[in-house]
């Protein structure tokens, strides 16, 4: 292989990533349906039991809408929990819905209102929501192969 073939090589292997990393590209609703899910798994703590059964059902499924939705949208599935620069941002997010998980069940079996209650799983959903929109920009510059 000579230095041009190499080049086109590298050209072609630089257009391949840029692809993909377009194809990733998710449109705003499905960070906030990502959102809304984080938000209903930690709603679901403050409800009575019957009601804990239907969110989690409820939410079991849209999570599985949402990887159909994915795999149809752009032919894969990324799990968050891959090796590179996504990896802490996926753990600081885990990190940040468990925190807002014990507030919640804090919330519950402390016995404070509704609106306590709503707003913890509504920062959940900001939160997740937010981290879903960063996340996505950080793994599309990492297939691009940059800081972008």
């Amino acid at each position: 292989m000579n230095q041009d073939e190499a080049r086109a090589a590298l050209a072609a292997m630089q257009e391949a990533k840029d692809r993909l990393a377009e194809s990733q590209s998710c449109p705003p609703w499905r960070h906030a349906a990502f959102g809304v899910l984080m938000a209903a798994i930690n709603g679901m703590i403050a409800v009575p039991m019957p009601g804990k059964a239907v969110i989690a059902v409820a939410a079991a499924a849209f999570g599985f809408w949402l990887y159909r939705s994915d795999r149809r949208r752009s032919g894969t599935f990324v799990n968050g929990y891959r090796r590179g620069r996504t990896l802490p941002m996926t753990l600081g997010l885990l990190g940040a819905l468990l925190a807002l998980l014990f507030a919640q069940v804090h919330a519950h079996t402390a016995g404070l209102s509704v609106l306590t209650k709503l707003a913890i799983a509504g920062l959940a959903c900001i939160i997740a929501t937010w981290a879903s929109v960063v996340w996505q920009r950080v793994y599309q510059a990492e297939l691009r192969g940059g800081d972008q």
